[in-house]
């Protein structure tokens, strides 16, 4: 598996730097990008259920959901780093885990 950042206009450079920065915070926080996944999955899944008790996503899974938008943060940010403020995506989830 491997780390994609989805960003309409940014070079493959761009892109790079972003997907670099996420690997960096997940090197940091010492959890790998599918655990991360993993928890935004949890997390997603308790959301659709409407935030019922049983569905609620366990400490390893809320930490690793954490960590996994920290990633989407600092790989939008590191793309972006040269444009323009009003250029820039906001916060969304732009970062996908892929085969």
């Amino acid at each position: 598996m491997r780390l994609r950042l989805e960003i309409k206009g940014a070079s493959p450079e761009e892109k790079q730097r972003g997907i670099d920065a996420a690997s960096a915070v997940f090197a940091a926080a010492g959890i790998s990008p599918e655990q991360g996944a993993d928890g935004m999955f949890a997390l997603e899944g308790w959301d659709d259920s409407s935030f019922h008790d049983d569905m609620e996503p366990d400490e390893d899974e809320d930490e690793a959901a954490s960590v996994w938008m920290q990633a989407n943060k600092a790989a939008i940010e590191a793309c972006c780093a040269d444009w323009p403020a009003d250029a820039v995506p906001g916060n969304y989830l732009l970062l996908e885990l892929v085969a």
